[in-house]
């Protein structure tokens, strides 16, 4: 193998690393999708950068009256999303109690217009959307979210059961 072919296959092996880890891996832009990432922008100081944790237990889903187990394996555990300050956005899920889940990393984009947060999913491409809206608050190190028209009756559970707090 060539050194430039190395050289690619190291960079593909750390970008792929890093977006499984949700750390700095970067969506791919689509025209429009975000203000910062479309105009070069940056977020940089905006209070929803970094890094917000929440947990959700398989019991907060029974409670919202999912009862279908494989749904509180695939919803449930501790979500992590990573806004960036150039506009993209991570998911990273993993399991409370070791159960499975089927897409544990999500990536897109988003804009902020004052308490409004629009997040468009990217990755995986089975559940690209054209934006979910929200409205958000911070108090200290917590941020609340709400989702507004939901596409499903989990997702709201996920998001809004707890508030999300600040990684440090």
């Amino acid at each position: 193998m060539q050194r430039s072919q190395r050289i690619d296959l190291a960079a593909t092996i750390l970008v792929a690393t890093l977006a499984l880890a949700g750390c700095g891996g970067q969506a791919p832009s689509t025209p429009g999708a975000s203000a910062a990432a479309a105009t070069g922008a940056t977020l940089t100081g905006h209070p929803l950068v970094g890094a917000w944790i929440t947990e959700v237990t398989k019991q907060d889903l029974e409670a919202g009256g999912i009862t279908d187990p494989a749904a509180r394996n695939e919803n449930s555990g501790r979500f992590t999303w990573t806004y960036g300050a150039d506009g993209n956005w991570a998911q990273v899920q993993e399991s409370l109690d070791g159960s499975p889940i089927s897409n544990p990393v999500f990536r897109g984009t988003f804009t902020v217009d004052g308490n409004t947060l629009v997040m468009t999913t990217l990755f995986p491409t089975e559940y690209r959307d054209s934006g979910l809206h929200y409205t958000w608050s911070i108090a200290g190190d917590s941020l609340t979210l709400d989702l507004l028209d939901p596409p499903d009756p989990i997702l709201p559970l996920v998001v809004e059961s707890h508030p999300w707090t600040r990684a440090s």
